[in-house]
């Protein structure tokens, strides 16, 4: 005679003693041993649990930014006259109107799978993706330092020359990179969102 679900039968696998609070042990039909969590299997949790990481994991540095890209929009826009144009915030030096500059209009980026090389106008900033700081020239005291590393899907720039900080977050959908640039100089700092087309 076959018993209903809601009976205990002899093929039915129990943990003596375990009463926790919507935590059960249920007899399978290949007689191995499920636990339940809530009513639902806790392998099936796990298993949720590793696709999202794994989710996660394969969002992070999967952005690809390669491609020349021309300025669309500037916001805040930067001020024209003395101290606006490409330079500003007391931001002075051989990369002033190049990896400086506020607004640049258009930027090269080649991407590989370890480094990121930012071109703007003759200027080239070459960044690993392993969170190492890089000095070209090596060794130089007013070398143009860079660092670079994940969050997520965007991709933060870090570069400093001299008293000069800057710091971009990049961050790609379609054909439009975003750009947030952070400039600091001399307790000056300005902060704008630059958005790109890309041309090739």
């Amino acid at each position: 005679m076959t018993k209903s679900c809601g009976h205990r039968s002899s093929g039915a696998l129990r943990t003596p003693g375990l009463r926790t609070s919507g935590l059960r042990t249920w007899g399978t039909p290949s007689g191995v041993p499920m636990l339940l969590f809530s009513g639902v299997p806790v392998l099936l949790l796990v298993a949720v649990c590793v696709l999202i990481s794994s989710g996660r994991a394969t969002a992070q540095g999967s952005a690809n930014f390669s491609g020349m890209w021309k300025l669309t929009k500037t916001d805040p826009p930067v001020p024209a006259g003395r101290g606006g144009g490409g330079r500003g915030g007391g931001i002075s030096g051989p990369y002033a109107e190049t990896t400086f500059n506020q607004a640049p209009e258009t930027i090269a980026i080649t991407q590989s799978g370890s480094t990121v090389t930012v071109q703007i106008g003759s200027a080239k900033a070459v960044f690993t993706l392993d969170g190492k700081t890089m000095s070209t020239p090596p060794g130089d005291v007013l070398a143009l330092k860079t660092r670079a590393h994940w969050d997520g899907a965007a991709l933060h720039l870090h570069y400093k020359q001299g008293m000069n900080w800057g710091r971009d977050i990049l961050s790609v959908s379609g054909g439009t990179l975003t750009l947030v640039r952070d400039l600091e100089s001399g307790g000056a700092s300005t902060t704008r969102t630059l958005t790109y087309s890309k041309t090739s």
